[in-house]
């Protein structure tokens, strides 16, 4: 009996055995399979670490500048005259007006109408505005003013200098690009006017790319020019910002009731005689302005806010 026990005994023993390997995968173990798994991953991680994907940032791509499209009868300034453009010298640069030089320059394979804001405000830590005047009269004749009403140009900000961020970094950028364009127009060329549109306090921004480009357009609704004045102007402003940049202006355009472009009757060389002599009896003022604005430029920091 003890001996028929035994055999039960044995033969449960080995049946046990047997189900408790035919569970597990042939030739293997859970803890060799484990173990197989942790040796491979720490094998790839030592061998090369370029398994692991890598953060990479993209390299910044300039845009191409836009192809600018001028009228028949648009001022692009290709033959180097600034058709009356000046300063409008309100009150001896002494309040928020900047000083400007103005010159006709290549940009971006196209010459335009460039504007140099030489003016530093040391207590507000901005660059003044410029306030460029253009004499309408001059343009498309007296006898044709009240002909005009709108117009249309290409504004481009470019940086000349670093704008600082809070933080302290430099970049060179144009940053914030505001403004507006007005207009002194009536019998008497008293009434200011602003015309409407785009050109109408224009902004854009740009933090990247070291220009920044925009097409506006103006039109005179309420009030326009009168014919036979002599004094009718319009003035292209920016507002005052912390970093030193350049305005360019190109293909300005004047247009009658019907939308179509009227024609200058200005003569290149005209006013180049009397603009270079302005500019050689300035140019030891705007000198020693420029030396005064680069040494309070470098003593302020900028903000990142706008006007």
């Amino acid at each position: 009996m003890k001996k028929n026990i035994s055999l039960i005994l044995a033969a449960f023993v080995l049946s046990a055995a047997a189900a408790s390997c035919s569970s597990e995968p042939a030739g293997s173990t859970p803890d060799q399979t484990d173990s197989a798994a942790q040796i491979t991953e720490a094998e790839t991680v030592q061998d090369g670490e370029e398994s692991i994907p890598e953060e990479t940032e993209e390299e910044y791509v300039e845009p191409d500048y836009p192809e600018l499209v001028a009228d028949e009868n648009s001022i692009t300034f290709d033959d180097g005259d600034l058709y009356t453009a000046h300063c409008m010298n309100e009150n001896n640069f002494e309040n928020d007006e900047s000083n400007c030089r103005l010159s006709v320059a290549d940009f971006k394979g196209t010459k335009q109408l460039k504007i140099e804001v030489l003016d530093f405000d040391n207590e507000k830590g901005k660059y003044k505005t410029p306030k460029i005047v253009f004499d309408m009269d001059e343009l498309v004749g007296s006898e044709n003013l009240s002909k005009v009403k709108s117009f249309s140009c290409d504004l481009t900000q470019a940086a000349a200098g670093d704008f600082r961020t809070d933080d302290g970094t430099m970049l060179h950028v144009p940053g914030n690009f505001m403004g507006t364009f007005g207009s002194n127009i009536g019998e008497d060329c008293s009434d200011w006017y602003v015309p409407n549109g785009s050109s109408s306090e224009y902004a854009a921004a740009e933090w990247q790319c070291s220009w920044v480009h925009l097409h506006v357009d103006g039109k005179w609704l309420l009030k326009g020019y009168v014919d036979g004045t002599t004094d009718s102007t319009l003035v292209f402003m920016r507002w005052s910002i912390p970093n030193q940049a350049d305005v360019y202006i190109d293909n300005l355009t004047f247009y009658d009731e019907e939308g179509k472009s009227i024609p200058l009757v200005y003569k290149s060389g005209e006013g180049a005689a009397d603009a270079e002599g302005e500019s050689d009896t300035s140019d030891a003022e705007v000198t020693e302005a420029e030396e005064e604005v680069t040494e309070a430029a470098e003593n302020t920091g900028g903000e990142n806010g706008t006007e």
